[in-house]
């Protein structure tokens, strides 16, 4: 999928990444530790900036797959040092080459409101988390995503409209069940849903 130039830029600096490190990780998933020996996926781990945050909390192992080779390839020269514990791939969310229950944790830091068949990857971190296993997620919804200053803005394509009715229904459907949910209107949601 192509996006704006603006949303790119957005999307890939410094500040996203403080935003990321400093304000949504430690809301969406929780401190230092957090993820102490974990096996985890990101979906959507553009140029690794997520990974690498998610080795921080303690994770034994985090695997980044994102649809863009270009971020792929930015995601790979960022943890060449870390190459152990990290690996990234071009892969589909909707498709995830991974088999049953491999994770621990599957981390989405906003990007199933990109993909086409969004129910498709629910379906797929449904599959493949273990047992147990927890699904951590921040999505903007259609009162968001509809928005006309928005689109306009962004030029960013409607992919996936859904209210968090309809997410969590997806997550529901999928074989997870939501533990925490913390939505602001029809704007966006985060939270986290257990296998």
């Amino acid at each position: 999928m192509t996006h704006s130039r603006l949303l790119f830029t957005m999307m890939n600096n410094p500040i996203r990444a403080w935003s990321q490190r400093l304000l949504e990780t430690p809301l969406l998933i929780g401190p230092r530790g957090a993820l102490a020996g974990q096996r985890v996926l990101e979906i959507g781990c553009g140029r690794g900036v997520g990974v690498e945050i998610l080795l921080g909390l303690g994770a034994r192992h985090v695997v980044g797959l994102d649809l863009d080779p270009q971020m792929i390839s930015l995601a790979q020269k960022r943890l060449g040092s870390m190459a152990d514990q990290t690996e990234v791939f071009v892969g589909d969310a909707q498709a995830i080459d991974a088999p049953d229950g491999a994770f621990d944790v599957v981390v989405g830091y906003g990007v199933i409101h990109h993909i086409p068949d969004w129910r498709a990857a629910l379906k797929e971190v449904g599959r493949v988390l273990r047992s147990g296993g927890r699904y951590y997620f921040e999505e903007w919804l259609r009162g968001f995503t509809s928005a006309r200053a928005i689109r306009a803005l962004f030029g960013q394509p409607q992919v996936a409209v859904f209210s968090g009715q309809e997410f969590r229904s997806g997550l529901e459907s999928s074989g997870l069940r939501v533990s925490v949910w913390r939505e602001w209107g029809e704007l966006g949601v985060v939270g986290c849903a257990d296998k």
